[in-house]
């Protein structure tokens, strides 16, 4: 039927008047019955837009509120459902739902006191409220107050005995108490009542992980048929395939996630990782295909062959760089291929190719952001520090790929040695982009070594929340989680590294720790026997190997598997040094000595074996000069090897042949000037033999060093030319950071002898002495340490 203007201006004008009639309050009310009526229905994208219009209408109605927080907790979005609620909760104070999902909240973002006061809130309107004394359990559960979690659990479960929460918290607490049977009984129960329950669910594969693959598998599965648009889940099994070998079932899997995924790249690259870390002979045949169902999609090749570059397929990379040159030309995409392929060419020490392609992609864009970057590392290739860090601190302005320039900057700070410099780009960098691997991997490593556990954490969830399928992270991961004895966190992360690590021993030795973790011995064995026949040269299986006998008291069985190993490899290194280590436990020195004096028949020019010699040598003789003939023999077939002489100057003054020791460390400095050891040690032998103003020379490029027997070395220098106040300034930083250290007491306690401070030098001197007599080992410069402090004693009359 045809509408006339006149008609659909009658309906536009009804609309309105319609619309003037009713008051801001009717319409928002309106919009927002319909919008609950949509979310009953399952129409979440239709009740978001109804309730955002009606908080436009009138912005003080609570339950808009609160139903927005419930479509936020569909989509798992817990910081806004958490504004939601607390907006809620601010126009009605008596809601109890939002209180509760609130309280519930809170206790997922570690705010253990607000949980407890919304519970408590909720109790004081409603004392017989099951779900608010389910939060005060879920609390002091993880509070570690077990006994008062299970009181209010049970109270709860025999008013309500199917209760979910109570009996996940019930579950909980048979969980840790390593009760698993009872823990799944409980879950099977809550599940019975909420099949969907996905919390429920993933503790339930959580407890079936630790024992029973099958039942791990079959709960992946289940969850894959309630939440079948869920691809992690699909990822999570397929890695449980992959560590299965089940190969085929884990493609497959992966395959339908690329098929549903419409042109979504990342799926495609979990797979052809997944090729890389278990079929690499297929990686190119399916970067083809890929490449084949691209084509004019210049971004996507440009990604998949940025993924062949990282993996190390140079020639199917540049083929794919080269299509998006073709259909891009100067474009910032084709720019960018052109800029990969001149890295390439820095790679491979090609430098000129290199500075040509970045000067035309400049003259094309001058501003261009990658060439500059690689024009700053061309800089430092060249030994042009200075000039790059010009270049990059002209970059950070700019704004764009901020990352990658203060991850470059850091290295170039590294490189001029500057490491707070350093340090502070590097973090830059993470601020900028937690998921920057160069960066990462400096600055987590550097708080691992100083056992800063948490911040790392911090850190690294960061960092795969941004790349949840990084190899590097997910090893960091599994690392740290094993190194806390979170065995069941570590076992989902190896499950999933077993898709993406290109090395196939990693996920296979992670899974061994986590068996020795928990006592299972024999399993860790058998799977730490499996990687050394894939690769016999793996010392941290070796070792781990022989904890695991250690025990099971079975040293003898170690002895027995190393020593076929090695006949087996019999160039192996590390099998004869972890074998030797174990005759030593046995206090077997004739069986040592022949083990590395056959070994070096073989490989004579084994540093390792010289210096495990030496140690033998000393030991038989029970005279340390016996090792200064093997260091001497191992010279004339390693000539001018850096180790061996720094180890034979340390035997000359172990041997007071002081003349000797300074000669070898002056050959080294003069081979190496940058040789810090050396320079240290002899700044040291000069101080201490009375050459004190070439020993400060040569200690003087300790002062700002961050290793603190070179910063105790210049310390001591300052203490014997008289700056005394400068050096003790920096001997009771040293020995706040090493307490147990008698050098570094010795040298404080004269310097507080020299300052006229008698009491505090003869408690640091007696420190000192006391430290070498429980360490067995002498320092430099005890003696004299005695015979001040017998001074010291005297004149005070002690």
């Amino acid at each position: 039927m045809k509408i006339s203007w006149n008609g659909i201006a009658g309906v536009v004008c009804s609309f309105l008047l319609m619309m003037a009639c009713s008051s801001p309050e009717e319409v928002a009310q309106s919009h927002l019955q319909k919008g609950k009526d949509f979310f009953e229905k399952g129409e979440f994208d239709k009740a978001l837009l109804e309730l955002k219009t009606s908080n436009q209408s009138s912005d003080k109605n609570p339950e808009v509120y609160y139903f927005m927080a419930l479509l936020d907790e569909k989509n798992n979005n817990f910081k806004s459902m958490r504004q939601n609620l607390i907006r809620t909760l601010e126009l009605d104070p008596a809601m109890l739902q939002a209180r509760l999902k609130l309280g519930k909240l809170d206790i997922l973002f570690g705010e253990s006191d607000k949980a407890l006061a919304e519970a408590d809130s909720i109790l004081t309107l409603d004392e017989g409220n099951t779900d608010a004394q389910a939060i005060k359990a879920s609390v002091y559960l993880k509070q570690e107050k077990r006994d008062q979690a299970e009181e209010i659990v049970d109270s709860i479960l025999k008013s309500v005995p199917d209760n979910i929460d109570a009996l996940s918290i019930k579950a909980q607490l048979h969980y840790e108490k390593n009760e698993v049977d009872q823990a799944l009984a409980l879950i099977d129960k809550a599940l019975e009542k909420d099949n969907k329950n996905l919390p429920l669910r993933l503790f339930k594969i959580k407890l079936n992980g630790r024992d029973n693959v099958d039942k791990t598998e079959e709960g992946y599965k289940e969850l894959i048929r309630l939440y079948p648009y869920v691809n992690n889940f699909k990822l999570s099994l397929a890695s449980i395939y992959s560590m299965t070998d089940k190969l085929d079932a884990a493609e497959a899997l992966l395959r339908e996630v690329v098929e549903k995924s419409d042109d979504k790249l990342e799926p495609e690259i979990v797979l052809i990782e997944f090729f890389n870390a278990k079929e690499k002979n297929r990686v190119v045949d399916e970067y083809q295909s890929m490449l084949s169902r691209h084509q004019g999609q210049s971004k996507i090749i440009l990604e998949l062959a940025r993924w062949m570059l990282g993996a190390g397929y140079v020639p199917e990379a540049k083929k794919g760089l080269q299509q998006v040159i073709d259909i891009e030309k100067e474009s910032n995409a084709g720019l960018t291929a052109r800029t990969i392929l001149a890295e390439i060419a820095l790679a491979d020490k090609q430098y000129d190719e290199a500075e040509n392609s970045i000067n035309e992609i400049l003259n094309a864009n001058s501003e261009f952001i990658q060439a500059n970057l690689l024009k700053a590392r061309l800089f430092l290739v060249k030994n042009k520090t200075d000039e790059s860090i010009e270049l990059l601190n002209r970059l950070v302005w700019g704004k764009t790929n901020i990352d990658d320039v203060y991850s470059l900057l850091g290295q170039a700070y590294l490189i001029k040695q500057d490491r707070k410099q350093a340090d502070k780009s590097f973090k830059q960098a993470l601020e900028a982009n937690p998921a920057n691997l160069t960066a990462f991997d400096y600055i987590y490593g550097g708080y691992i070594a100083a056992g800063q556990k948490e911040t790392a954490r911090q850190l690294l969830e960061r960092a795969l929340a941004k790349m949840p399928n990084q190899a590097l992270f997910l090893t960091s991961k599994a690392e740290l989680d094993i190194s806390e004895k979170k065995w069941d966190d570590a076992q989902q992360v190896v499950q999933r590294l077993a898709l993406f690590s290109k090395e196939k021993a990693v996920p296979v030795y992670l899974q061994a720790n986590i068996l020795k973790g928990r006592g299972k011995y024999p399993e860790a064995i058998a799977l730490y026997e499996k990687i050394l026949q894939q690769f016999p040269n793996h010392l941290k299986s070796m070792i781990s190997l022989v904890e695991s006998y250690e025990a099971l008291k079975h040293r003898e069985a170690a002895i027995s598997f190393l020593e076929n190993h090695h006949f087996k490899y019999p160039d192996d290194l590390n099998s004869v040094g972890v074998l030797s280590d174990l005759y030593m436990a046995d206090k077997d020195v004739v069986k040592t000595n022949k083990l590395l004096a056959d070994q070096l028949k073989r490989t004579p020019k084994a540093i390792s074996l010289y210096l495990a010699k030496a140690r033998i040598e000393t030991i038989m003789n029970k005279d340390v000069g016996a090792a200064k003939n093997v260091f001497l023999r191992a010279l004339e077939v390693n000539k001018d090897d850096p180790q061996l002489l720094t180890a034979l100057a340390g035997l000359y003054e172990q041997t007071n042949e002081g003349e000797k020791a300074r000669k070898v460390y002056e050959q080294l400095l003069a081979k190496n000037p940058e040789a810090n050891l050396a320079a240290n040690n002899l700044a040291s032998l000069l101080i201490e033999s009375g050459d004190i103003e070439q020993g400060m020379k040569l200690a003087v490029r300790f002062k700002e060093s961050e290793n603190p027997y070179f910063q105790d070395t210049y310390a001591w220098g300052l203490i014997k030319t008289g700056s005394t106040a400068e050096g003790l300034k920096i001997l009771e930083s040293l020995v706040l950071k090493e307490p147990k250290l008698p050098e570094f007491r010795y040298h404080l306690g004269v310097a507080h002898f020299n300052t006229g401070n008698r009491a505090t030098a003869i408690t640091e001197l007696k420190q000192a002495i006391s430290l070498s007599d429980k360490q067995k080992r002498q320092f430099s410069g005890k003696d004299n340490a005695e015979k001040i402090l017998k001074e010291l004693e005297a004149s005070s009359g002690k």
